[in-house]
């Protein structure tokens, strides 16, 4: 209010009268033209709405002329206007900024595509996450997923660090129920993806396609996907997992590296670095678990132990919310013993 009536104040005196006056006859337009509305008065209506409509647009082209003719309002509308701008930006935006919080996506192949510029620059690259089909395609038939991969293949070949964090194919099951997934296919999927990024790996020998990441560059981490991530030196895109719905439809950040308290760099040390120097929580990928995670056919004694837990005599559990609602849970049908 203040910065309004300073504004008022620096006008002269005929600018004033002229915004008076132009704004008390957009006011008396406005009401000629809801009036007859409002009080259903077809009599007068086409009268009122025809001056209504005329009052409203002499007096917007009477403040188009004080706007681009007289310095004086022009200036303080400038000022004005840009005074207000500011203080948005200093209140609502700069503290995102001064985390690093570049822009947002709304989902991640609008993000990937952006992105992908950083991996090209970047000295080191680290991705984060479950399967990464919503980044490569094993059977290269998704051109743009293609030319991700061929990326990752050049940074290589120029001897830059790519290094892989993704969900222990053991534990992918406890998405597939909350993703709508056939039992199994989450797996499925993570160990094609290993197959398609190393090479001279039981599974994955005489793929002349693969990308060729050395196995002591890929971990394999106990739990459940909560980010995905794509980190560079200076640059890092996150897309979060919401819990029924796979990540690749969910929006993404990109953010840049802002200093040692930036979320940059919490982000970087509590979901890379500490997980991935953690031997309680992740796997090295070696030959030997790569030739049983290969394997045709690898019973799922963990989903039907935990299913064992939560339904200790195998049968429908219901449970009563709050509001009435009823909860339907039932147990894992048991896997064939191979």
């Amino acid at each position: 209010m203040q910065r309004l009536h300073q504004f008022w104040r620096n006008l002269s005196r005929g600018t004033r009268f002229q915004v008076l006056f132009y704004s008390a006859s957009m006011l008396v337009g406005i009401i000629m033209f809801f009036g007859p509305i409002v009080f259903q008065s077809e009599t007068v209506k086409p009268l009122t709405t025809g001056l209504g409509i005329a009052l409203v647009a002499a007096s917007l082209l009477g403040f188009a002329q004080r706007l681009f003719f007289y310095d004086d309002f022009r200036s303080e509308m400038e000022s004005l206007v840009g005074d207000a701008l500011n203080n948005y930006l200093q209140t609502n935006m700069l503290p995102f900024l001064r985390e690093g919080v570049e822009r947002l996506y709304t989902d991640r192949e609008e993000a990937i595509s952006a992105f992908k510029k950083h991996v090209v620059e970047s000295d080191h690259v680290i991705i984060i996450g479950s399967s990464l089909t919503g980044l490569l395609d094993p059977t290269e038939r998704d051109l743009r997923k293609k030319e991700f991969a061929d990326i990752l293949r050049k940074k290589l070949e120029d001897n830059v660090r790519v290094e892989f964090l993704l969900t222990h194919p053991a534990l992918a099951f406890l998405r597939e129920d909350a993703e709508g997934r056939k039992p199994g296919a989450i797996k499925s999927e993570i160990v094609d993806t290993l197959k398609y990024l190393t090479k001279g790996m039981p599974g994955s020998d005489g793929n002349a396609s693969n990308i060729g990441v050395p196995p002591q560059n890929i971990r394999l981490y106990l739990g459940t996907p909560t980010i995905f991530a794509i980190i560079c030196s200076d640059w890092m895109l996150i897309n979060p997992y919401t819990y029924q719905a796979t990540a690749f439809e969910n929006f993404c950040f990109e953010l840049s590296k802002k200093g040692d308290q930036s979320l940059y760099s919490k982000i970087y040390k509590g979901h890379f670095r500490k997980p991935w120097n953690n031997r309680d929580t992740t796997t090295i990928l070696t030959p030997a678990i790569m030739k049983e995670l290969a394997s045709t056919v690898m019973a799922d004694v963990f989903p039907n132990r935990l299913d064992d837990l939560v339904h200790p005599e195998g049968r429908s559990a219901d449970m009563d919310s709050e509001s009435g609602d009823t909860l339907k849970f039932s147990a894992r049908a048991p896997v064939s013993e191979v």
